[in-house]
């Protein structure tokens, strides 16, 4: 059977407080956690240096459609000393977003960044008509929620005074006047540690009239994560207590289980990345999920990833459950469990039946006739409870690979895992976070007697040939990305000092660093000395080519040069600072290619970033420098000199051995016939061209001969090819 997601809604109702856990959790209108990225409309950390990027609705639709996402979290405007902005500043922005966001059905979380002044409310004034103007614009909204303020406070809560819990008071409650449904987020905590101080703070707001029903915590994870988890626990003591929401973290910290943290707890979050709304961000977030094996099921049952929002759940069916991390099936082991069967034989003990739970959830009824309960992080499974209560409600979460990983509700919100020492060492526990493909919490089923169902297998890597599949045609239709080098791995398609894409983007299988440029596309940094990169291309035809190369450097000395089948092609070409390894300006350089299909490699000196390589036919290549000149022509004639007296004239034209006109020549001869005077001299012009005039006349039908007896200049006079010399 299929229990499919939600289907989308035209407009998303308010998210609300649920408190069925003991604890106050923050829900989406289809009681799921909210889960985003962030943008930065704000200026950027400092003010000036991120210009406000508005994603298009194709990019927001993907949130949801593609990857499980269902918030946007955004830095609209700044309060900071350095940001002289006035409020309002970002209103066409924000009504187009506002809009957008609920297009794609994506709720939207709006706060006043600091531009990098954190941890500090610069100006409360600014503060509250910040909210005057946009609490009352979307106020009704529905899905539209209000974080005071990003970071009022430094560092963690032992920092906060009196002062910064009444400024939580001061936004409250202005927010709250003019928005009595929206929710809001208070806190917005920079390092969030100190559990008691949370508490007592949450306890001082409520007690001022701050209800926790539709409002509730942020903070942010600049924190080590045991830290976090022990700050978290408090809250999650009573529905006294705020619900929390993590709206801002390190995306390092993904691959190191903060999702998956705050997914065992159902809290939701923002990845404090894709704040330019480049689309290369989204990628690199989910390498790092994946590789972190963090899952989810999504709100739309087209969704695939992390899980499918439409699951194939065998209801009603009587399962085998294989652990891919124990490499064993399932079965009872007291009114515990074990991964501990080779075989499934279909004896008492291995058997489970899948029961619906409602809204999504199952539960796994054993041979026992009891259900499977979650008892908590560290604690073993037991198979005791008769009904289903939280701890029996599990998440059925259909990877994409095929195989599944269970989340209980309750019991601690962990994937299955097994206790790894004590009396209950190997009994199954719900500790696990890793889902990956094959990973410790990934769960297969079958439903007939047999041995191991057969693993998933990550698709086999690309063979060794160009990144499109065939060579890429020179001249280039469109600039060939630096990032789109030949696959076939380290040594072959290219070199780098280490196995690491220190990026993190576009590419994951490589060691090539790659990172989201901000132009919109990846760009190769990092580029160490003696690195290289090949592409498989196809020169039209031979002749001179015109390379546009797109760099950027903070350094004087960057430069790289191109091969073509092993030989250098152009020499070193440098690479000019440009003021930052992200401002990118083009350089260009002409190179004699031969047709066909050949390897073109980038050898890198290192000192530059590179986004890619634009090639074009050339210019025609520039005559070859002369080494001799001689005077190829001389033509005689007359000019007038009045009174019937003429002047005797000479045209001569020198050239070089490569019969190119040669300019700047001093040309010297005589007059031998007509008239007669010696030494007379001319330069030649651009054409290679000098006009000599006698400074005497004659009368009469004059007819004139003229001898060159010297030309000078910078090229070598070659008087044996020359004509009308002078003997």
């Amino acid at each position: 059977m299929t229990l499919a997601a939600n289907d989308a809604l035209a407009v998303r109702d308010r998210p609300h407080i649920d408190q069925s856990l003991g604890y106050n959790v923050i829900l989406s209108d289809k009681n799921t956690t909210l889960r985003g990225v962030s943008l930065s409309f704000d200026g950027g950390d400092p003010y000036g240096t991120l210009p406000a990027v508005m994603p298009s609705q194709e990019s927001l639709d993907a949130l949801n459609t593609e990857y499980g996402y269902n918030t946007v979290h955004v830095y609209l405007e700044g309060d900071a000393g350095q940001n002289p902005d006035p409020v309002g500043i970002n209103l066409a922005l924000a009504d187009e977003l506002v809009a957008r966001t609920r297009a794609a059905d994506l709720y939207l979380i709006i706060t006043v960044g600091n531009n990098g002044e954190n941890g500090a409310i610069h100006s409360m004034q600014k503060t509250l008509d910040f909210w005057s103007l946009y609490g009352e614009r979307y106020k009704n909204e529905t899905h539209v929620v209000f974080e005071a303020h990003n970071e009022p406070a430094p560092s963690t809560l032992s920092n906060w005074t009196q002062q910064d819990w009444d400024n939580q008071l001061i936004m409250y409650n202005h927010i709250r006047g003019i928005a009595p449904d929206t929710m809001i987020l208070l806190g917005s905590f920079m390092s969030f540690f100190g559990g008691s101080a949370a508490i007592a703070g949450a306890d001082q707001l409520k007690a001022q009239g701050v209800s926790w029903d539709n409002a509730g915590f942020a903070f942010h994870g600049y924190w080590n994560l045991p830290d976090i988890e022990k700050t978290i626990a408090p809250f999650l003591a009573s529905t006294d207590y705020p619900a929390l929401i993590c709206t801002e973290f390190w995306p390092g910290d993904t691959e190191n289980g903060y999702n998956a943290a705050f997914e065992t707890y159902h809290i939701g979050w923002q990845q404090f990345q894709w704040l330019g709304a480049n689309d290369l961000d989204l990628e690199n977030l989910k390498n790092k999920l994946d590789n972190a094996g963090t899952v989810w099921k999504p709100e739309l049952a087209e969704t695939t990833w992390p899980a499918s929002g439409a699951p194939n759940i065998p209801l009603g069916a009587e399962i085998g459950i294989y652990s891919r991390g124990q490499g064993m099936f399932v079965s009872l082991d007291g009114d515990k469990l074990s991964a501990n069967k080779a075989t499934y034989s279909k004896a008492s003990g291995e058997n489970f039946t899948v029961v619906d739970a409602g809204n999504g959830y199952v539960g796994l009824r054993a041979d026992n006739g009891n259900y499977v309960s979650a008892a908590g992080d560290g604690l073993p499974m037991t198979v005791t409870a008769t009904s289903i209560g939280n701890a029996e409600k599990w998440e059925w979460l259909e990877l994409p690979a095929g195989d599944f990983a269970l989340r209980p509700w309750g019991g601690g919100g962990h994937l299955w895992g097994s206790v790894e020492r004590g009396q209950n060492a190997g009994k199954l526990s719900a500790n696990g976070d890793n889902a990956s493909i094959n990973g410790p919490a990934t769960l297969a089923y079958v439903t007939e007697a047999g041995g191991a169902p057969d693993a998933p297998t990550p698709p086999p890597p690309p063979p060794p040939g160009p990144f499109n599949g065939s060579p890429t045609a020179i001249p280039t239709t469109s600039p060939l990305l630096a990032a789109d080098f030949d696959h076939g791995g380290e040594g072959v398609a290219y070199h780098d000092i280490d196995d690491e894409n220190w990026g993190g983007a576009y590419r994951f299988d490589v060691g090539v660093d790659i990172e989201a440029s901000n132009e919109g596309v990846p760009n190769v940094g990092w580029i160490d000395p003696g690195e290289w990169l090949t592409y498989t291309v196809d020169v039209q035809s031979a002749g001179t080519y015109s390379f546009t190369f797109r760099v950027a450097s903070a350094a004087d000395n960057g430069s790289f040069h191109m091969e073509f089948d092993g030989v250098d092609v152009s020499g070193p070409i440098s690479t000019p600072n440009t003021g930052a390894w992200n401002n990118w300006v083009d350089i260009t350089k002409e190179v004699e290619l031969v047709s066909g299909i050949q390897v073109m490699k980038m050898a890198s000196a290192g000192g530059f970033n590179l986004i890619s390589f634009d090639i074009q036919e050339g210019s025609a290549p520039p005559p070859p420098a002369g080494t001799d000149m001689y005077v190829s022509s001389v033509v005689t004639g007359t000019a007038g000199a009045g009174r019937g007296q003429k002047y005797g004239t000479a045209t001569v034209t020198v050239l070089d051995n490569n019969a190119n006109p040669v300019s700047g020549a001093t040309v010297t001869g005589n007059f031998t016939s007509g008239i007669i005077e010696n030494g007379i001299s001319g330069v030649t012009d651009a054409n290679g061209v000098a006009v000599l005039q006698s400074s005497v006349s004659a009368g009469g039908n004059l007819t004139v001969e003229f001898c060159v007896s010297d030309v000078s200049g910078s090229l070598n006079y070659d008087e044996t090819s020359s004509v009308n010399r002078c003997f």
